[in-house]
């Protein structure tokens, strides 16, 4: 059946403008075709945006109406996105292993701040094809030099080997050559970070 519907719209498609000799038919000599007198329905695809046809009568074609009542709105509400991350119910544990900041982090001299959604804003930062791999704190606040010196003084303890670290002030991170982010995580934890 799909292929006869081709083949007659194939067939309409090529006697479309010209003067009609459709299988000797005496009747029809001398009458011009036209896309409107053909019975067969032909659908066009349009396969780019310029060949596509202009939109009009949007108004119409998009039929809806303000509405300014207020509980009405609270079911739009709830479809929403939040603005911002509401903060984090205080539970004995989580089952992530996340754990929040303690109180006592504020009163140590250089402080990290969690980033938006409640987390330790240390990352791996890996290039050069995989070769290359960094471990960044970012966000730091306070007296940067001396954090930069117990983060070398607690990986190396760890690692038993010389930790090479970049300090950058105006930018508020601490880049670490390699890849220590979990080691680097314990030890915030343990600051109360």
């Amino acid at each position: 059946m799909a292929t006869v519907w081709r083949s007659q719209c194939a067939f309409a498609r090529f006697f479309v403008g010209k003067t009609g000799r459709i299988l000797n038919n005496a009747a029809d000599l001398g009458i011009k075709l036209t896309p409107e007198s053909i019975s067969v329905s032909t659908t066009r695809s349009y396969s780019n945006y310029s060949h596509s046809p202009l939109v009009k009568k949007i108004k119409e074609q998009y039929d809806f109406e303000i509405e300014k009542n207020p509980p009405e709105w609270a079911y739009v509400e709830r479809l929403l996105p939040l603005e911002t991350i509401p903060p984090v119910q205080p539970k004995e544990t989580y089952p992530s292993g996340w754990i929040p900041p303690k109180e006592e982090a504020k009163d140590l001299p250089y402080f990290m701040p969690r980033t938006k959604n409640h987390e330790l804003p240390i990352y791996l930062i890996i290039t050069h094809k995989g070769q290359r791999k960094v471990s960044m704190l970012r966000k730091l606040e306070g007296d940067i030099w001396l954090m930069n010196d117990l983060i070398k003084e607690h990986l190396q303890t760890n690692f038993n080997r010389y930790i090479e670290t970049r300090v950058h002030e105006l930018g508020r991170f601490i880049e670490v050559k390699g890849d220590f982010v979990n080691s680097l995580r314990e030890w915030a934890y343990s600051k109360g970070f």
